[in-house]
């Protein structure tokens, strides 16, 4: 026994060393030391107290640590103390962190081993379970971004791989994509419960992508199988192309639009029947990336319809369509009923041909997004008023239309006569007398003002009366000229020079002016009272230039708009003739009197010939710049002679554009 004492004394000695060294790990089973024992009744008894006195020991060694971990504290509580002193001292914190673990942290270490050990199955998942519910469970393993990482770990997750179904993508019939994966939708419901369904996963169209589509299937194989007999796949049989991997998620990527697009907001057309009208936005539908636009509508009023329709009606109506398109304007019921088509009512909509015209006569119709222009669209004067009569926001735009940019581009130049618009100096008349930049020096036109003031140009407004000759700058009669004949609040009323027509100008686009305009567009290809080619057997003459269409007096005395670019310019020959009322030859530059009629009495000078239709110009006439059309026949020469001269040698049983040969021009009567 005493032998056995002294191997407890040794064995507490090495203990003690064990926990002065800070061994973390305890040794459970640890065979005593000292000489052999022989009797074996005896070693067994002396190990079964042994172990006792051990256990007793490891108990008391935990009860230790529990009162050293009480002093601890008070020390760790010194340290940081300490700690906060050394941070204000200037000492790093880094260098304060690597202390190393502290008496508390192996504590817990201990305790969870211990607790692996002990503790059942269920009272470990209770355990986990509780400490691992806590929301704060995240800070403490992520910190303040832990649920984010976790979030985007978790997309990361995901991501196709190379275990997951590939994407292959086949060519289909442009316009037929949405039809062609119902149809293959049908097709695999149908297969599904047969012997051998197919394989595929899922078929995609996507919305922007044309003349394509995407099917979800792990062999190619299995994309062969379903596309096989189905016509709109027809050019995608032969070749599947593989989508990779890291392009897979962009093929569905959803990519938010915002068509900025609002109600009342004015538009234009691209292309179609209504290429470059002027529309105004009603409704914008997002979901399938329409609008609903309110224009006037272009409708044939010639083409028969109903009953009256017949094969010739049809095809003449295809030729004149093939021509030009038909004009602008009001949605006419009655003039729709008398060429025979039927027009329903639908509440506050009139229904013909499929679309809503309202009761002022104005088209609804849905429209895609790329069929419209929406940026920088800026309606005409002319347009706002044959849109509606008191357009939204017209008194906005006219008198101020740099109120909100004081910086923005003006039109004001040295010498204009201005009107301050805005300020205490309201009304205030004056003219500019220099600029510089954004700021303009202006001469005040009143007693009690002699020095000149600087204003902005948003503070300043053209300011014209009647008798000024001025100048187009800007807008659909840009380049023009004439006399202004009346002031409006936001309009000015001109005659122009060329035309002698009224023009309705924008104060801001005018300017004044003392030479006239040339009548030559800004091309330099066409003038005013120039004769045009309208087609091979039509020829008019240009009475109006505007910025973008010109005005063309045709044949039959209609006016009608026509581009710069569908027109050709007509060579004329100087010795063209033809025959008056009383067979007299007539030529241009020559006065003739109209004798029959619409345009009976009137007296004008020839400008051009062809064939039987003389184009005349009179200054008692006020309409087309003062030029009109009449038959030859309808004509008497001025100080003609009524018997034929016998020289000429013709025959008066037709009427000949050319009457004799230029080489021999003596012969005229």
């Amino acid at each position: 026994r005493s032998r056995s004492v002294g191997s407890d004394g040794s064995h507490n000695r090495d203990d003690e060393a064990k926990e002065a060294s800070g061994d973390e790990e305890v040794e459970d089973e640890q065979e005593p030391e000292g000489e052999d024992l022989v009797d074996s009744e005896e070693y067994d008894e002396d190990e079964d107290e042994a172990r006792q006195r051990k256990k007793r020991k490891k108990d008391n060694r935990y009860g230790g640590f529990i009162i050293d971990e009480a002093e601890v504290d008070d020390e760790v509580d010194e340290d940081d103390e300490w700690e906060e002193g050394a941070q204000e001292m200037g000492i790093v914190g880094n260098e304060v962190d690597e202390i190393g673990p502290t008496a508390r942290e192996i504590e817990g270490r201990r305790r969870g081993t211990n607790l692996w050990d002990s503790q059942k199955e269920e009272e470990i998942e209770e355990y986990l379970r509780n400490k691992y519910a806590d929301e704060s469970a995240a800070l403490r393993h992520f910190g303040e971004g832990g649920e984010e990482m976790s979030d985007e770990i978790t997309q990361q997750t995901l991501l196709p791989g190379i275990k997951d179904p590939n994407l292959w993508m086949i060519k289909c019939r442009i316009g037929e994509e949405k039809a062609t994966v119902l149809l293959l939708m049908r097709k695999f419901i149908a297969y599904q419960d047969s012997e051998e369904p197919f394989q595929i996963k899922s078929v995609v169209a996507p919305e922007g992508v044309k003349g394509y589509i995407y099917i979800e299937a792990y062999k190619q194989t299995h994309v062969k199988a379903i596309i096989n007999n189905v016509g709109t796949l027809r050019m995608g049989i032969w070749k599947q192309d593989m989508v990779p991997i890291k392009e897979m998620t962009d093929v569905l990527r959803v990519v938010k639009e915002q068509s900025g697009l609002k109600p009342k907001q004015w538009v234009r057309l691209k292309r179609g029947l209504y290429k470059d009208d002027i529309a105004q936005v009603d409704y914008v539908d997002l979901a399938q990336n329409q609008v609903h636009l309110k224009l006037l509508p272009r409708i044939d009023y010639t083409r028969l319809r109903g009953a009256l329709r017949t094969v010739q009606s049809e095809s003449e109506a295809a030729k004149r369509k093939k021509k030009r398109r038909p004009v602008a304007k009001p949605f006419d019921p009655e003039a729709i009923r008398a060429i025979g088509g039927e027009v329903t009512s639908d509440g506050d909509f009139l229904i013909f041909e499929g679309n809503r015209y309202s009761r002022k006569g104005f088209l609804y119709k849905n429209f895609t997004m790329s069929a419209i222009l929406a940026e920088g669209v800026k309606p005409t004067l002319t347009e706002l008023e044959r849109f509606e009569e008191q357009p939204e926001g017209i008194d906005i735009e006219l008198a101020a239309p740099a109120k909100d940019d004081p910086t923005s581009l003006h039109s004001f130049s040295m010498g204009d006569n201005v009107e301050v618009c805005s300020g205490d100096l309201a009304n205030l008349q004056a003219r500019i007398i220099a600029i510089d930049g954004s700021m303009i020096t202006v001469m005040p036109k009143h007693d009690a003002l002699k020095d000149p003031l600087v204003f902005k140009p948003n503070e300043l407004r053209k300011y014209f009366k009647q008798g000024d000759h001025v100048k187009v700058l800007a807008g659909r009669y840009e380049g023009d000229t004439g006399l202004i004949v009346r002031v409006e609040p936001h309009r000015v009323v001109l005659v122009s020079d060329l035309t002698m027509h009224e023009l309705e100008v924008l104060p801001r686009d005018l300017q004044l002016c003392s030479d006239m305009a040339t009548g030559v567009d800004s091309l330099g290809q066409f003038q005013w009272g120039d004769m045009v080619q309208l087609d091979l057997q039509t020829v008019g003459v240009i009475v109006r230039l505007e910025k973008e269409n010109f005005h063309v007096l045709g044949m039959q005395g209609k006016v009608i708009e026509c581009k710069p670019q569908a027109l050709q310019k007509r060579r004329e020959n100087r010795f063209t003739m033809a025959l008056d009322s009383e067979h007299n030859s007539i030529q241009k530059r020559d006065i003739v009197k109209v004798i029959d009629g619409p345009h009976a009495g009137r007296n004008g000078e020839i400008k051009h010939l062809y064939r039987n239709f003389a184009f005349l110009q009179s200054r008692m006439y006020l309409d087309n710049g003062g030029i009109f059309v009449c038959k030859t026949r309808h004509l008497q020469l001025a100080g003609g002679n009524k018997n034929v001269s016998t020289n000429n040698n013709l025959s008066l049983g037709f009427m000949s554009p050319r009457i004799q040969s230029p080489m021999h021009p003596s012969g005229r009567g």
